[in-house]
């Protein structure tokens, strides 16, 4: 029997075939066996989820002719009923070259944690709610698995296509990377981006827009617009100050675009003695898809140099752990466009193309020949604190690709409580193991906002005992799972807000 089948077309069969089969995995159903294992604190209920929201994935499944499992981008637009049904307006999905789209409706349910399940068209996602407005995801499929975020939609802001000066970040899987600063002005695009190409270094370029943005849907938020490089995209407004973007072409490339505030900028913006998280990830020439992650802290001297810091990092299945920030340099022009170059003792980093998007926050892109990588980095709390509940997700590979959602929640200073729901997708058989755990783990917190993390339950949780969280603020940051079995994992956390 051909293991593989379409992932949108034939996920109801699969599903058959995979229970037959004996295959186990997670699809939700509204029970309260379905929300995984035993959830944290929290009051979410299913009322959390209530409104219009977007969401945006990437991942690898079953691809349309069932021969092989491939990678793909999805946005999806929904509204939540606040009573565990939903109906997706829109479902845009792209593998292979070729988009699909579909609509339709669909069930839910949140636990008291935040964690809970999307069930739709067939397919099965696992997510867990930083508020009522924003969530993680995973897909929880044998035939694919996925990572994404999603948000609560204005619908208010669905009259015209965004306006104003944008910050923008995109990717296209094992292809590029891309950041840049643009205007819009009754939808014409005009601004500059720095391009990373695989294997290259990044280049400095226009950005033009060949086809204005359209209007976008009254109903769902989606518009269109195409650039004068020959791309072309659907655009998703989340508000009057963000939208998400994806190809209408061949490519994977997914992205999203910020207003950005706060300019014009000088490199005093970065002010002395101001410290910056960061965390980042990406494809590499040797690995592939999920070959780099990357998290840190630096120190800026308000002038043009770095006084501190620390980088984890794990490329190609190498760990480089807890390198000193011992110097370097940045630039940062007037139109929040600029670079870093990191001096770490005990080992090197690429340096960074980053715009600002204000103030405190910026995009960028690691200006590598060897990796197409890309994040973000931001102000640094005064002395941010593990004390309270955060939700998580993560991506990468273990023996097989790996993807996890779920929460943790501090029992003291130094000890917390685990709760998540994984996928293991071997694209070499085209199936995938869906698993939901409640573990615990101890932690320690340094000066720098570095965390050094044990997760117990090494062999159930497949989450190894060197994780490093770095904290940007309470209960918030990036992570690097750092495993010499030689596993490259890594993700974002965000606390969780009270309900």
């Amino acid at each position: 029997m051909n293991p593989f089948a379409s992932k949108k077309f034939a996920r109801r069969v699969l599903v058959a075939l995979a229970a037959i089969s004996g295959i186990l995995f997670a699809v939700g159903c509204g029970s309260s066996a379905s929300l995984g294992p035993p959830p944290l604190g929290g009051s979410f209920t299913n009322a959390s989820l209530s409104g219009q929201y977007v969401m945006r994935q990437t991942g690898t499944g079953v691809n349309q002719a069932g021969t092989s499992a491939d990678p793909f981008s999805e946005t999806t637009v929904f509204t939540a009923d606040g009573k565990g049904t939903l109906d997706v307006l829109e479902d845009d999905f792209n593998q292979d070259g070729t988009q699909f789209t579909g609509n339709g409706a669909g069930t839910y349910g949140i636990a008291k944690d935040g964690t809970g399940f999307l069930s739709f068209g067939g397919s099965n996602y696992a997510i867990t709610l930083i508020d009522d407005s924003h969530f993680y995801l995973i897909e929880e499929d044998v035939f694919a698995t996925s990572s994404g975020y999603g948000q609560m939609q204005d619908t208010t802001a669905f009259t015209a296509a965004p306006s104003g000066t944008f910050v923008f970040k995109a990717h296209n899987l094992d292809t590029s990377s891309r950041v840049g600063g643009i205007t819009i002005t009754g939808g014409v695009i005009s601004g500059t981006e720095d391009l990373l190409n695989a294997g290259f270094s990044a280049t400095s370029e226009s950005v033009n827009s060949a086809v204005a943005m359209s209007a976008p849907s009254s109903t769902t938020g989606r518009g269109t617009f195409s650039l004068t490089d020959g791309t072309s995209f659907g655009y998703y407004v989340v508000n009057s100050t963000e939208f998400y973007f994806m190809s209408n072409g061949t490519s994977l490339e997914i992205g999203q675009a910020e207003a950005q505030t706060g300019g014009p900028f000088s490199a005093a913006t970065l002010a002395n003695g101001a410290s910056y998280v960061f965390g980042s990830s990406g494809d590499t020439t040797i690995s592939g898809p999920a070959g780099i992650h990357s998290a840190g802290v630096f120190t800026t001297d308000g002038v043009s140099s770095f006084t501190g810091g620390a980088v984890d990092y794990v490329q190609d299945t190498t760990v480089n752990s807890n390198l000193a920030v011992s110097g370097g340099s940045y630039t940062l022009a007037a139109n929040g466009r600029g670079t870093i170059n990191l001096t770490l003792s005990g080992g090197s980093i690429s340096p960074q193309i980053f715009w600002m998007v204000n103030g405190s926050r910026a995009y960028f892109l690691v200006n590598s020949t060897l990796a197409v990588e890309d994040g973000t980095f931001s102000l640094q709390q005064a002395a941010p604190t593990l004390n309270g509940q955060a939700a998580l997700v993560m991506d990468g590979f273990d023996t097989t690709l790996k993807d996890r959602v779920g929460d943790f929640e501090t029992t003291s200073s130094t000890a917390f409580n685990w709760n998540q729901t994984a996928n293991a997708f071997d694209p070499s058989s085209g199936s995938g193991l869906v698993s939901t755990l409640g573990t615990n783990g101890t932690f320690t917190v340094s000066a720098n906002g570095r965390v050094a993390v044990v997760v117990n339950n090494v062999t159930a949780s497949g989450v190894t005992p060197g994780v490093v969280f770095y904290l940007s603020s309470p209960n918030t940051g990036f992570m690097v799972q750092e495993d010499v079995q030689g596993y490259d994992i890594g993700g974002v956390f965000a606390q969780q807000a009270s309900q």
